[in-house]
């Protein structure tokens, strides 16, 4: 078994080094240049008010010699932190020290996952490697999720070493750059961690009053005006490609019509759009309540870990477009859920293994030509079908080991009983 393990680390490790370590240290591929066009027209002292014009920001990309297509749109202005340690360098040697970095990351987060998991470093780093392309993606495409993933992987470790002001602290950082964990606050708010709670809101009102310094009121005007509501909306450039992958993207292909982007949905209804929609992020919310009530009563002392997973998970599906790199958020989750037996698996465990590895690895290009066409849109949209698979699954274990618990316990009185 241990031989099988080290076969898998090898050809993962080799996938990765081959299709993103390489690319991302030879050439320069698309996400990075509006992180890096964004941090150098800070250090640069230029007009940051026109940050939100694409076709200006698209120009200042091509003025630091990028041959990219950049623009800043979907970001809230303290994005333009993220690339400021590397963006005093070339853009190639930029990206070369950002890969660098990256790696780093990913070192500290195997070592961290090992500690919190109680499992060796071969088995967390197979697990991180099992996320394929979106560690691939993050690292060729210099992203920030990586790191985002280890500020999360931080903060749940130092949550649990009952370090609450600086769990928090990260919390904070990360939700004030990328919003995803935000959605942790409503889990410390329901546990009454109120450390965590006060001291992410304190660090997110900090980088903001930080990041009006730096951008002024204007920048925030425009942010707020016409960029965060279509963002959380799910409205990019074009929000019916099924690159997005989300329950928005699937809906809005399959029942709004648009001269342009989707002239042919299979049916004309945007109440139904609209309806399911909310209809599908309540049901996400309501079982998610019910997971975490049975995971408080199933899991005693292990409950924080379940219910923390199931947060994540559920945050996942109920995404409105999704990356390839935003999957970097399972491996978390997964690897808490996977730890939960130490004698074999369940078989809700081997589901959640297939779907984890599937997510990482299928390749797309072969569901894309699906996309527009009628009924068989349902096909291009296989890591939307997998992570709410994963959510589904997730449910069940909770429920299955709830009810065995209550079985058992059952029994237990009922021997008591007896004699």
């Amino acid at each position: 078994m241990r031989i099988i393990q080290y076969f898998i680390l090898v050809v993962l490790g080799a996938l990765l080094l081959w299709r993103g370590i390489i690319p991302a240290l030879t050439r320069i591929d698309t996400d990075f240049p509006t992180y890096y066009t964004s941090a150098r027209i800070i250090l640069d002292g230029k007009d940051l008010t026109k940050m939100y014009n694409d076709e200006w920001f698209n120009d200042q990309v091509k003025h630091y010699g990028i041959n990219q297509l950049g623009r800043f749109t979907p970001f809230p202005p303290i994005a333009a932190f993220i690339m400021l340690p590397v963006a005093f360098l070339p853009p190639m040697q930029a990206l070369q020290a950002w890969t660098i970095v990256n790696l780093i990351a990913l070192g500290v987060m195997i070592i961290l996952l090992s500690r919190i998991l109680n499992r060796d470093s071969l088995w967390c780093a197979l697990l991180v490697l099992g996320s394929g392309l979106a560690l691939i993606n993050n690292i060729r495409f210099g992203q920030f999720y990586l790191i985002l993933s280890l500020l999360i992987v931080g903060s749940y470790y130092l949550w649990h070493k009952n370090q609450y002001i600086i769990s928090g602290t990260l919390v904070g950082i990360g939700t004030t750059l990328k919003y995803f964990p935000i959605l942790f606050l409503p889990l410390f708010i329901i546990r009454r961690e109120w450390k965590i709670v006060v001291m992410s809101l304190v660090t997110i009102l900090v980088l903001m009053f930080l990041s009006l310094l730096v951008f002024g009121m204007e920048v925030h005007q425009q942010f707020l005006t016409s960029v965060v509501g279509s963002h959380l909306a799910g409205n990019m450039q074009d929000p019916y490609l099924s690159i997005y992958q989300s329950w928005n993207s699937l809906l809005r292909r399959l029942f709004v019509y648009d001269s342009m982007l989707n002239p042919q949905p299979v049916v004309n209804l945007p109440t139904v759009f609209y309806v399911s929609g909310y209809s599908i992020l309540v049901s996400v919310v309501i079982l998610t309540i019910i997971g975490l009530r049975k995971a408080q009563r199933a899991f005693g002392s292990k409950a924080p870990m379940v219910q923390f997973a199931l947060f994540n998970v559920a945050g996942l599906v109920a995404l409105p477009a999704s990356a390839t790199y935003h999957f970097l958020l399972l491996i978390l989750p997964i690897g808490i859920l996977l730890s939960l037996r130490e004698k074999g698996l369940t078989i809700e465990q081997k589901i959640l293994i297939v779907c984890y590895a599937a997510i990482g690895l299928i390749p797309y290009r072969f569901f894309r030509p699906f996309d527009g066409q009628g009924l068989f849109t349902l096909l291009a949209y296989p890591r939307l079908w997998l992570i709410t698979a994963i959510f589904v699954t997730t449910l069940i274990f909770v429920w299955k080991y709830q009810s065995q618990k209550s079985a058992v316990q059952s029994s237990s009185t009922s021997s008591t009983i007896s004699v």
